[in-house]
């Protein structure tokens, strides 16, 4: 039980240190103005954190200290707001623009409305809370775990909310990384959802050319991989920043899966427009790292090749998926009743936090479809090799590169057999319309006529609108 009054106390005093902050610094800045040089900046220091005090003062506080007479309460607690939780994932995503304009004017301004305020810690040292207690959460929430595990009680629905609260750190730690990362053009935002993100040694190979081993912080996007360079911490706050190096597009890339037989090295590979060959050479720290990235480079890979056999034979396509949907129907009720059981379905939490994301689902430039499992059933003679499946033991199988770049063999699109006749006029079969339609919504369409390419992610600035 002293977990949970831990837990109450640190709240009491955690919506205490946001109160400063909003009753303090936002209201004293809105009652007598801001320096003519900040206007505009004030919203950036602060972000949502209005919000994320609001609900904390109004109403989490409270629904905890109800957990003193129903300590059985508390796990639902924080599954239930799981969404709501998502307020700190956009708080971390601003919380380095913040802490730059903050590092301008914490010598100046800000000192001097923290004496005014009589206040014991500085603005950045109060900003960096919201950071702390996410992360604080699943800490407690762990100890209360064991505290009801040596009780013998059920523990089902307290593990869910430790997955949870792991989850949720893990996306605002992604979030901040990806706003330390300076000097990348694009938008990342378009990217899809960030899958991965570590810190290698790589070594870059161009034709017979071998560059010496640097460090590199790898993002892998859904449609991107980006290799940026750590830089030194800034003084007085707590997180590095990233200055981008280079990127390889997803519909560029080919994956080797070992290197020299060592369990801590894979390759990846990038084909230019001139045809000229790219080679990364990845050292990771330990097997279970390599083996997480090559499969999920693999999933990506194997999903952007099922997009292609959909577009290039839509009618197989079409009576496999009628045939894949008839079997699913038969074994829908077992799968819900093991649904139960598990994690929520429809959480997304519960997605991600899985080992295997379904990159079928998820992934922007690769629409939500029932695509075919193996591609060699396809009837065009298309050349798609599908990728080598990755063990999940601690030795994977020799390396094989798998390139994702694909031919498209469209003179065999089956025109003939998409349309009737009709009291003599040619009429469009129902199921070739439909997929028509589809195929022109989805992201890089191209009729039989046209030259088809892989559809790329539209590249822009983020806006700090969107935060």
């Amino acid at each position: 039980m002293y977990v949970l009054m831990e837990l109450i106390e640190t709240e009491k005093m955690y919506v205490e240190d946001l109160g400063q902050i909003v009753e303090g610094y936002m209201a004293t800045m809105n009652a007598q103005g801001i320096p003519e040089d900040m206007k505009g900046k004030d919203k950036i220091v602060f972000g949502n954190i209005h919000q994320i005090y609001d609900w904390h003062r109004d109403y989490f506080l409270g629904e905890l200290q109800k957990c003193l007479e129903d300590p059985d309460r508390l796990a639902q607690l924080f599954i239930k707001h799981e969404r709501r939780l998502h307020m700190y994932v956009v708080y971390c995503q601003n919380k380095p623009k913040s802490e730059h304009i903050v590092s301008e004017y914490i010598d100046t301004y800000f000192e001097e409305l923290r004496q005014q305020l009589s206040h014991r810690l500085q603005l950045n040292d109060l900003l960096i809370k919201p950071v702390q207690r996410i992360m604080k959460y699943q800490l407690l929430l762990k100890d209360f775990l064991k505290y009801y595990s040596k009780a013998g009680q059920d523990t089902t629905e307290l593990e869910k909310a430790v997955e949870v609260m792991c989850f949720v750190p893990k996306r605002c730690n992604d979030m901040m990384n990806l706003g330390r990362l300076q000097g990348f053009e694009g938008k990342i935002t378009a990217q899809g959802k960030l899958l991965q993100q570590d810190t290698f040694m790589v070594t870059e190979q161009d034709c017979s050319f071998l560059t010496r081993g640097k460090e590199r912080r790898v993002f892998l996007f859904e449609q991107l991989i980006i290799f940026s360079e750590p830089i030194d911490k800034k003084k007085g706050f707590s997180l590095p920043g990233y200055i981008f190096k280079n990127s390889i597009k997803i519909s560029c890339l080919g994956i080797e899966e070992s290197v020299d037989n060592d369990p801590c090295k894979f390759a990846l590979t990038s084909r230019g427009t001139d045809r000229s060959l790219m080679r990364y050479i990845l050292h990771t720290s330990s097997p279970e790292i390599r083996m997480a990235w090559v499969r999920d480079i693999g999933q990506i890979l194997e999903s952007q090749r099922n997009f292609l056999n959909a577009l290039q034979s839509p009618i197989e396509y079409q009576r496999r998926e009628s045939k894949s949907n008839s079997l699913g129907r038969s074994s829908n009720s077992s799968m819900m009743e093991t649904s139960r059981g598990g994690l929520r379905p429809h959480s997304s939490a519960s997605m991600d936090r899985n080992k295997v994301p379904n990159l079928k689902s998820y992934n922007s430039s690769l629409p939500s479809l029932y695509l075919p499992s193996n591609p060699r059933e396809s009837r065009l003679g298309s050349k798609v090799h599908p990728p080598r499946k990755s063990s999940h033991s601690d030795v994977l199988p020799p390396a094989v590169l798998t390139p994702a770049h694909i031919s498209l063999d469209l003179n065999h699109y089956p025109e003939s057999s998409t349309s009737t006749v009709s009291n003599g006029t040619p009429q469009s079969d129902p199921t070739s319309r439909k997929l028509s339609t589809l195929s022109r919504e989805l992201p890089g369409y191209a009729s039989p006529t046209d030259e088809v390419t892989m559809p790329t992610p539209r590249l822009a600035k983020l806006d700090e609108d969107e935060l």
